[in-house]
Formats: structure tokens, sequence, C-alpha cells
């Protein structure tokens, strides 16, 4: 089983706060289903290692469904019940004697429907049979079935009731019997030998809505069961389920089963005491209206968790039960302390002193994986392997993500991007690389880049990305995501007198694809064998073509800049430098030198001197303006520049800033009514 750690991993420390909350037993409530979305590689299964660490020596079971059979609903409920039954010094675990005599009443083969003293015979002695068979403790010797329950298959259906039985062979198999008996018969034990004789016919009639039925009766009395074991107990905590890869049909049906007779219950004010953590790699997982987009408000935010917060009413419906968080990404300084914590551990492991190298190149790589948790480990991995240990240098920063990982020797953009991407087949993967040419999913879609793709990319390559969460708010465009001093957002748009957005052609509401699954793809698109030049121009021209088409003519600028016309962003920029408010032509200016650009354009020299040399290669006609075309072309080419994180270097003073800075106080001197905007612009990449 995997290692935990009594910390929570990086940024879920709110979900573990509010788990524990939830674990810890408050008499009698209702218990969410806890689900953790998140794309791969965002710490999922690393939660639940956690929990089983926290929760070790509890009431816990844990069960990954990813290499499981698929199978039916009582058939998982009967796996959680085999974990939660082992023993563990000081607790009394829970016993299932509901479920125990279902499980003999479904294995019969011949119970009698007309005679009900004749099957409460047989019952009876499939119970005996059940206590005193050898196979049992053969099993529990061995540990077959409950010490290695997690790969095991479910065992037969005897066995799996002799192996319940456990805790109530001091009692007389009458006694046992009735007791059960009366708790499916609603208190009669003729009633519950009904029930039986139903759920025995159900069993074997090879009909789907019997199967159902059978589905139903079972998981309900597991719950019963566990209901009844805590009724009587004084306990601290609730039992807790860890269930890793829930993205599969018959396991959400297992879980909409017991939400279902969850609702039923709390109607009467009956709660049972499990509480369920699992993880999904997509929204499908959850059953009900969300569909994974970054407002989603059936998904929550960790950040907004709390019980109170999410207490369904006692006449809630099913899916008020499910409680989904979107895992998030780590901000800065966290990525800086999993640097710390990651150069502690190596060494711890090599015996040598730490050196601090990548606590000092956490921005760099919050910039470029915007915090994505396994992509920074892996960032690290390549940080740490460069020059054995010694600081890189800004030449290795600038090629990170041309180095080779450390652990498996492939180009990092490759394992990265395989990791990123897993789940979608390679007709999808092929198809997104032409999403992310666009600047918003749906711009490509409606310009209608995917329409010479295979029906299937097609036609599920959205809905794939949307599921599984690579679908973001548009990340703010100004100073700071240049490298300059934040914070961030303060060029947006002020809201007018009814709180819309006040007219702004940078304006857009649309998610965009997660910058850095973006930035991997965009890597591909613009080197063989996915790319060429003739290709990124082609997606370009058809994308500007589009954008032209709508009346955006702004997004016609940014994949015109894209194609390396940087001409005529200088032209345009040209036009409105004399606005009396420079506010939005500072938002054109940041939205248009956003664009992507192709890495072949660029020489091996640093970035201030390839900015100079982009503006004369790209737009020549500029230098024959010497007081405003040549430094507009300097400037945008810099900022085109500094859009990438690895242009953004020596870290804390990078040599753009200075590029940038000059040539806005260059730009501010033909600004006849505003030039102080540009100039306190200049300031924020000014030391």
């Amino acid at each position: 089983m995997p290692q935990g750690s009594s910390t929570p991993p990086a940024g879920q420390a709110e979900i573990a706060a509010f788990v524990r909350e939830c674990w810890r037993r408050k008499s009698s409530r209702p218990l969410p289903l806890v689900v953790l979305l998140g794309r791969p590689g965002s710490g999922k299964t690393h939660a639940l290692d956690h929990f089983t660490y926290e929760a070790s020596g509890g009431i816990t079971a844990r069960v990954d469904f990813a290499p499981l059979p698929v199978q039916r609903p009582y058939e998982t409920a009967l796996r959680l019940a085999f974990q939660l039954t082992r023993k563990h010094s000081g607790v009394h675990p829970p016993r299932f004697p509901r479920l125990m005599l279902g499980l003999l009443a479904l294995n019969l083969s011949d119970l009698p429907v007309d005679n009900r003293d004749a099957a409460r015979k047989q019952l009876k002695a499939a119970l005996t049979s059940a206590r005193g068979s050898t196979a049992v403790g053969a099993a529990e010797t061995a540990g077959g079935v409950l010490d290695d329950l997690g790969l095991s298959p479910v065992p037969n259906l005897e066995l799996a009731a002799g192996l319940l039985v456990r805790g109530f062979t001091h009692l007389p198999a009458t006694t046992v019997l009735n007791r059960a008996l009366a708790s499916y018969g609603n208190g009669s034990a003729q009633a519950g030998v009904e029930a039986l004789i139903d759920l025995n016919r159900r069993g074997r009639s090879g009909i789907e809505a019997d199967a159902e039925q059978v589905d139903q009766m079972l998981c309900e009395v597991f719950l019963d069961d566990l209901t009844a074991s805590f009724a009587k107990r004084g306990r601290l905590y609730n039992c807790l389920a860890l269930l890793d890869n829930i993205d599969r049909p018959h396991v959400t049906h297992f879980l909409e089963t017991l939400c279902r007779l969850r609702a039923a219950k709390a109607r009467t004010g009956t709660y049972d005491p499990l509480l369920i953590v699992a993880t999904a790699s997509t929204t499908r997982a959850v059953p009900g209206p969300g569909d994974g987009s970054p407002g989603d408000p059936r998904i929550r935010r960790s950040d907004a968790l709390s019980y109170a917060a999410w207490r369904p009413r006692p006449d809630g419906p099913p899916p008020d039960w499910w409680c989904p968080v979107r895992l998030r990404d780590l901000e800065e300084v966290e990525v800086a302390l999993e640097a710390t914590r990651y150069e502690r551990e190596r060494s711890r492991e090599s015996g040598r002193p730490e050196t601090w190298v990548l606590p000092r190149a956490a921005p760099l790589i919050h910039r470029l994986t915007y915090g994505h948790p396994w992509s920074v480990r892996t960032l690290h991995d390549v940080v740490a392997a460069l020059h054995d240990g010694a600081a890189p240098t800004d030449g290795d920063l600038r090629g990170l993500l041309r180095a080779r990982s450390p652990r498996v020797g492939l180009p990092v953009t490759d394992v990265v991007h395989g990791r990123l991407l897993a789940g979608l087949t390679p007709d999808q993967q092929e198809a997104a690389l032409l999403v992310a040419a666009a600047r918003t999913p749906r711009a490509a879609v409606n310009a209608g880049l995917l329409n010479d793709q295979p029906e299937h990319a097609r036609d599920t390559l959205m809905r794939e990305l949307r599921d599984r969460l690579w679908l973001s708010r548009r990340v703010p465009e100004d100073a700071y995501t240049r490298g300059g001093r934040g914070p961030s957002g303060y060029l947006l748009p002020t809201a007018g007198s009814r709180g819309e957005p006040t007219a702004d052609s940078t304006y857009d509401t649309q998610p965009v694809l997660h910058p850095w699954l973006r930035l991997l793809l965009l890597e591909r698109l613009s080197a063989p064998p996915s790319g060429s030049l003739e290709r990124w121009r082609a997606l370009h021209s058809r994308l500007a073509g589009w954008h032209q088409r709508q009346h955006h003519p702004l997004d016609c600028l940014y994949h015109r800049l894209a194609k390396g016309e940087l001409q005529s962003l200088v032209d345009h920029l040209a036009r409105g430098v004399g606005a009396a408010d420079l506010r939005p032509w500072l938002r054109e200016l940041y939205h248009v030198t956003a664009a992507p650009m192709y890495r072949a354009w660029l020489s091996d020299g640093p970035p201030r001197r390839q900015a100079s040399e982009l503006a004369r290669e790209l737009a020549p006609g500029a230098y024959a303006d010497q007081a405003l075309g040549r430094p507009l072309a300097e400037l945008c080419a810099a900022l085109w520049l500094a859009g990438d994180p690895r242009n953004r270097l020596p870290l804390g003073n990078p040599e753009l800033n200075h590029k940038i800075s000059a040539m806005l106080r260059q730009v501010a001197t033909a600004a006849d009514a505003d030039a102080d905007t540009l100039l306190d612009e200049a300031i924020r990449y000014t030391d």
C-alpha cells in the first residue's frame, strides 16, 4: 500500500480539514460522498495516501478500481464490508449479519418459493455450515481474501458469507437468524423469510430489473448493518472508505445506489456512518448537471469547503449527497515549499548538503506549469539533474523543456505530454494540437479546424477536454504575466453602472486551455514530426480569416502576429497612441502579443537581442520612423517574447524588462494626451 504522510499534499490542506471534520463522529448526521476531481497528475492518489495514514488503526477500507473487473453494486458493497470488518487493536469492527444472510439466500439453488418453514430451515442450515466452514479459517490464515483485497476478486458467496459471520459465533444460530430475518421483514421474521425467498428468485431469474433489485436490497442492508454497528457504541470516528479511480460506469452505479438509499433514509431521520472519499479524473464520474467548465457551480472549490455549506436538506434529492471538489494547482509559494522539501529528501538520500538550487528556480517552474503538481515534481527532477545539483545557467533554464527526464531518459516534453493527455485516444491527441493553435477552444471549433479530423475526435474532443478539467479561466494579460511587477488584473475593464463590463474588444469570458497543456501542445505543433512552418502558418491564417469574418479585429491581429506579421500590429497601435486614455490601448497591446510564437524563428542569443532581431526581420518598415515605429516594433517583439516564461530570465531581474521599459518610455514621447499611463507602465518593468 502507498506510503502516506501526516502532512496533507501541497494545495490540499482545506480538503484534508473538511474530510477530518466529516470523519469525526458527532452523533448521527448526514455524511457526504466526497469526490476529488482532478486532471492526471493533480495529486488525487496522494490525497488518499494521506487519509490512509491519518486513519490507520481505524475502521477503514481502500479500493483502487483501476485494475479490478466489472462488478455488480452488491459485490462492491461486499468488498468494502470485508475490509471494514478487519480487526484493529482497541477498535470493535462493524458486523454485517443482514448482508451475510442475504448472501446465503442468494447462494441457495433450491430455496422453496411456496414453503416459508422449509425455506427458513434451509437458511439456518446454510448459516450453520458457514459458521463451521474450514475454508473460512484457511482463507483468513493465508490472508488471501482480507489482506490482499485490493487485487483479489470477490470470493464465492458461501465463502463470503462465512467470512462475514465472524463475530457471531458466540450466539446460537437461531438467534443470529431471527435477528437478521426481522430486519429484512421490518420486525417480522416471517416477512423476512419471504423477502429472502424473493431475493433468491430474483438472483436466479437472469432479468436485469431483478438484478437491480438484488443490488438495491443488499446495498441497503450493507448500510443498515453499518448503522446498527454504530448505534449502541460510543465511537470517536465514522467509517472511512477511500475509493481510487471511480471513473468506471459500474462504480458510479454503485455510488448512485448508495446515494438513493441515503436520500430515502434521510426522510426518516436515519443516517449511516460511512464517509466515502473517492477520486476521479473526469466529471462523468459524478451524476448530475455539472459540465466541468471553469465556473461550474456544482463542482466545489477547495477554499469554500465546509460541512455546513455542504449539508443537504432532509428531503434533498440523491445528487445532493455528492460533494465533488476540484483539486487546484499550486501557488508559487507552494511550488517553492515543494522545492525545499524535494531538496531535503535528496540530501537525506545522498548524504550531501542541500544546495537550495530548486527554490530559486521555483518562479520559472510555477510560471511554466501554472502549479500542476506532478509537472512541478518532474521539472524539479530535471533541474536537480543539471550539473549534478550545481546552479543552472540561464541557458540551461531556457532549454529546460528540451532536457531529458533523469527518471526515464526521454525528453521532458514527451514525458509530461504523455501523462497530461492520458486517457485521450491518439486521434483526440492529434486534434488537441489544432485546438491549441486557437486562443480559445471554441474559436478552433467554429473556425472549422476539426472539420478534417476523424469523426470520433471531432465529435468527442471538446467534451473530453471539458470533462477532464483541462479548460481554465482566461489569464489576465498585463505586466505581471510578462515579468513586470504585479498584482495582476489591474488592466481588466471596469464595470458599468449595471455591473456589466464596459465595451472592450479584449473582453472575453470563454474558457481557454490550461496554459501548461497549451504550451506543450504548441511546442509539438512548432517542431517535427507534428509541425512545420507551413502547417503553423496555414492554421493561423485560417483562424485569422475566421476572426476577421466575425468582426474580431484584435483576435485577427493575434493570429496574424502568430504568423509573423508584426508590421500589422505596429501599424494598428501607431494609429491609437494619441488617444486620451491609453489603458484600452495597453489592453490591446498585451492581448495581441500573447500570441504563440514559432520557436524556430528564435536565435540562440539572449532574449534582449532576440527582440531587436525579430523586430528588424518581421517589421522592417517600422524602422523608417525612428520616433514611433522602431520603439513600437521592438516593444511588441519584446512583449511577444516575454509571453513565454523561459524568456523572462534571469529570475528576479529579467533582461527583457530593460528593453520593455525603455521602449515604453520612447513611445510615451509620441503619446500626446496620455503619456502618464505609458510612463506608469514602464515603472512596472523597472527595478
